[in-house]
């Protein structure tokens, strides 16, 4: 795996890679990985590679919000907002979960789409 640097936060704490694969012949998903360059630390590390980063804005120092959408489905988008310090995040403005359990969230927000 190579990730490759896309944002860094406003402190330079915190810093939004991804991990680019061909999926298809001229279909790139870019998966996201947050990371705490202080540790090293994956903070949000999804298990699902298919998930493709359209953009990512830094909120704050610590809070970022990332546009993902799933291949090969590829619409609708779901906005993750990442809080980075607290090691939670929010998937469409719903409750915070754990980013241990965002993968969990995804998994049930994708297969409830009719």
């Amino acid at each position: 795996m190579t990730l490759q640097e896309k944002l860094v936060s406003p402190d330079g704490r915190y810093v939004v890679c991804v991990d680019a694969f061909e999926a298809r012949a001229f279909q790139w998903v870019d998966t996201p990985e947050v990371v705490d360059l202080t540790t090293g630390l994956a903070l949000l590390d999804l298990k699902d590679p298919c998930w493709h980063l359209d953009s990512a804005d830094w909120l704050s120092k610590s809070r970022v919000s990332m546009r993902l959408r799933h291949f090969p489905d590829g619409v609708p988008t779901y906005e993750v907002v990442v809080d980075c310090e607290e090691r939670v995040a929010t998937l469409d403005g719903s409750t915070a979960h754990p980013l241990r359990q965002l993968d969990e969230a995804l998994r049930e927000v994708l297969a409830s789409r009719p």
